[in-house]
């Protein structure tokens, strides 16, 4: 039974139990007629609103269902019904091989969302965004760890994504947030290239250290992965190849699994001597 039927059962209930009150203290108390009516159509004026706010209750809630953008912010309403505009067009257009990759990516990310919705796993397209959004969403006394193959300058150096990833391990262990972070290399030379990275984030409170991947070869089965045991996420990269390709999860189990990786790849793992000093 709805909500707004079962109002409507109670109001006609007291309504006619109200009619029989108000008829047994007219005789019993001898009201006038006009008094009697006063009172019975005051009853029904009130009635009358509060049916006005059951139905604007439910056109409402039937709003929101056929129009969802109307709960988001107005920005977001904006990108949502431009985004929604474009694939409406695209989908006239549906000969064009690009247009079909690109409604296939739409696709997509409904059943991404579908997938979140579920607490399931699901892939996400962009290793920094992922990161940032786990990262950035720590708070002082949370940690942060991360096995990570971003060995080479440019991957913290290049480019928008980069440069805001690096400025937000930067803000987020100056505010408190523990990172931990252990570079897999595959040579001695990334270990020297990679200095300039290593430097500036041991300074701004990072903990360093590194190890060579074929040393851990047996404990490491993913190209990369970083976990927050506070907030029970994780992100991992399952290819070296394909590093924009991450899978994130809330698995519990997994996020313990990863956990002891990292304390047992730490356990063998090297500090840098700049930072060490």
């Amino acid at each position: 039974m709805s909500r707004a039927l079962l109002l409507r059962l109670l109001i006609a209930f007291f309504g006619l139990l109200f009619i029989l009150l108000t008829l047994w203290a007219g005789s019993h108390y001898h009201f006038g007629y006009y008094i009697t009516l006063v009172v019975m159509l005051a009853f029904a004026m009130a009635t009358f609103l509060a049916e006005l706010i059951i139905v604007i209750d439910s056109l409402e809630k039937r709003i929101k269902l056929s129009y969802p953008s109307l709960e988001l912010s107005p920005a977001e309403q904006v990108s949502v019904n431009e985004t929604l505009t474009i694939y409406n067009r695209l989908k006239k257009q549906h000969s064009v091989v690009s247009t079909r990759i690109a409604l296939l990516e739409f696709d997509n990310i409904h059943t991404m969302l579908k997938r979140a919705e579920r607490g399931s796993d699901y892939i996400f397209h962009d290793i920094y965004l992922a990161s940032m959004v786990l990262l950035g969403s720590l708070e002082p006394g949370q940690t942060f760890k991360v096995v990570s193959n971003l060995t080479k300058r440019f991957y913290w150096k290049t480019g928008k994504h980069a440069s805001d990833h690096s400025e937000l391990n930067f803000r987020q262990a100056r505010k408190g947030v523990t990172i931990e972070r252990i570079f897999v290399l595959n040579t001695k030379n990334e270990l020297s290239g990679l200095a300039e990275i290593i430097e500036e984030q041991a300074q701004a409170g990072i903990h360093i250290y590194y190890v060579f991947k074929d040393s851990i070869e047996n404990l490491l089965p993913y190209a990369s992965f970083a976990i927050s045991e506070d907030l029970s996420s994780g992100i991992v990269c399952h290819r070296e190849d394909i590093l924009g390709k991450v899978t994130v999860t809330t698995n519990s189990e997994w996020i313990t699994d990863l956990a002891t990786r990292f304390d047992e790849i730490k356990a063998i793992s090297n500090v840098p001597s700049s930072q060490s000093s």
